[in-house]
């Protein structure tokens, strides 16, 4: 999350009252806004408004590929806080869409209560009327994990795998550390008009770009906005029961990566040592969710890994993307060979792809059997996943197939 009031989706996990009344501070600390918030809606905006029935989502896609990449923010996040990521995922020929929840961002209010399996439904519909197809990878961050898991549960054909960064757990609020304290009710504010010259201040992170660290303030110190953050963290238990209802505890077969970070973020006390260990051993227990995952931790990051170590994360992404496209292809031409190629080594870094072979077939020299077994020009010309993998150009020697 980027803003010091999204960090209470972190501490609606803690027992005690300090952090609310953080909250209460943030919400009567008045200043002058650096911009307008017409100028925030109009001069940064970037992607469209999608209307779903009920309300308009903001969504902001850029670049071609296959699986196209989603971005779900925890709570009190928005679409900016992935634009390095995003960016950085563009040039390698990818579709990368990162979005405003209802009430964020751009995005409009959306009906009450704010929970995963409302959010999850809002996400489907948006993709859908926004005519972007799957298959998808998911990331999510903090509470955006419980909606990306929700969603996967939900449309299994549609994932092509999910990254987890500092993902909130479904059991956490069943733990002593982790119980969810109650919230205080935010004063709704009556002078809407009086409302843009008295901007609540939230605390943008040190590391949110610095370019949109002005709209930043501005759209997260909204009526809206905060309504949905403590809407949002007043539903999160609820939220968590969802998912793991839904999830049913069957394991994906898609692949996870789960990044955990690697600097603590409570008090070094004796809570805050028990909250560290705990939080810790619900991020291995993650690895559950599926028969294919991974986990990495973020050594130099806090909570927010995406802002943090941007280039770690896109790393994660890229190299997961990969693993799907190497099986997916592997599957697609094992079929359309009748051969399994288990033989093969498939190493696909978005585009090129390499094809190595890795034994000989009885009575077959190295040539022949890539000449037999691989009629590569045939399956570049009828391939959707060719195409969709942007694979164009084929070099053939005696030691392995190159696809660029």
């Amino acid at each position: 999350m980027m803003v010091s009031v999204s960090s209470l989706e972190r501490d609606a996990h803690e027992v005690g009252l300090w952090h609310f009344r953080i909250f209460l501070l943030l919400l009567t600390l008045t200043a002058p806004p650096l911009i307008t918030l017409v100028e925030a809606k109009e001069t940064f905006y970037k992607g469209k408004l999608v209307d779903i029935g009920t309300h308009r989502l903001h969504i902001n896609c850029a670049g071609e590929g296959s699986p196209t990449v989603i971005f779900d923010s925890g709570i009190g996040g928005f679409s900016l806080e992935w634009s390095k990521i995003q960016k950085n995922l563009i040039k390698n020929n990818l579709k990368v869409c990162s979005y405003d929840r209802a009430g964020y961002g751009w995005s409009d209010s959306g009906p009450q209560p704010r929970t995963t399996a409302r959010i999850t439904k809002e996400l489907k519909t948006l993709l859908t009327q926004a005519n972007i197809p799957g298959p998808y990878l998911l990331v999510g961050h903090s509470f955006g994990g419980f909606n990306i898991r929700y969603f996967a549960s939900e449309y299994p054909q549609l994932i092509a795998g999910l990254i987890l960064i500092d993902s909130s757990h479904p059991q956490q609020f069943n733990t002593d550390e982790f119980k969810k304290p109650k919230l205080i009710k935010m004063k709704p504010i009556k002078n809407a008009s009086s409302f843009r010259f008295t901007i609540v201040q939230p605390i943008i992170a040190n590391n949110f770009p610095k370019k949109n660290k002005r709209v930043a303030r501005i759209l997260m110190s909204t009526k809206k906005s905060l309504r949905t953050l403590v809407n949002e963290l007043e539903n999160m238990e609820i939220s968590a029961i969802q998912l793991a209802e839904r999830s049913n505890h069957t394991p994906y077969e898609f692949p996870v990566v789960i990044i955990t970070r690697g600097m603590r973020v409570w008090p070094n006390d004796r809570l805050g040592n028990r909250k560290e260990q705990q939080w810790t051993k619900l991020q291995y227990d993650l690895e559950n969710i599926s028969n294919n995952s991974a986990h990495f931790f973020a050594r130099r990051s806090g909570h927010t890994i995406h802002l943090d170590e941007p280039k770690f994360v896109t790393d994660k992404i890229l190299s997961t993307i990969e693993k799907y496209r190497n099986n997916t292809i592997k599957n697609e031409l094992t079929k359309m060979l009748a051969v399994n190629l288990t033989t093969y080594s498939i190493k696909f870094s978005i585009n090129p792809l390499l094809i190595t072979k890795q034994n000989n077939i009885t009575g077959l020299s190295r040539r022949n059997k890539i000449e037999k077994y691989l009629p590569i020009n045939e399956w570049l010309d009828n391939s959707s996943l060719a195409q969709q993998f942007d694979v164009k150009k084929v070099n053939l020697s005696n030691d392995f197939l190159y696809l660029k």
